[in-house]
C-alpha cells in the first residue's frame, strides 16, 4: 500500500470532513473510496472511447435497421 500527502485548503479539508462524516468515515477513508471510485470511472470511460473508435455509420445504420418501426408504447412518446 502506498501513501501520499494531499496539500489543500483549510476549506476544502472542512467541507470533505462534513461529507464524510455523514457516511461514518474518516477524512481518508472517503478520499480513498472516491478515487478508487473516479479511477474506475475514468478505466471505463477510456474503454468506452476505444470501443467507439471500431464504431462505423455503416454499423450503426445496419443495427438501427433492426430496430422495428413501431409507435412508442404508451407513456414513452416524446
Amino acid at each position: 500500500m502506498k501513501a501520499i500527502e494531499l496539500n489543500m485548503s483549510d476549506d476544502i479539508y472542512q467541507k470533505l470532513e462534513n461529507i464524510a462524516s455523514h457516511d461514518h468515515q474518516s477524512v481518508d477513508a472517503f478520499a480513498v473510496r472516491k478515487l478508487e471510485e473516479f479511477a474506475r470511472a475514468f478505466e471505463s470511460f477510456n474503454d468506452l472511447e476505444r470501443r467507439a473508435q471500431r464504431g462505423t455509420q455503416e454499423k450503426f445504420h445496419a443495427a438501427m435497421a433492426k430496430v422495428p418501426n413501431v409507435p412508442p408504447m404508451p407513456g414513452d412518446e416524446l
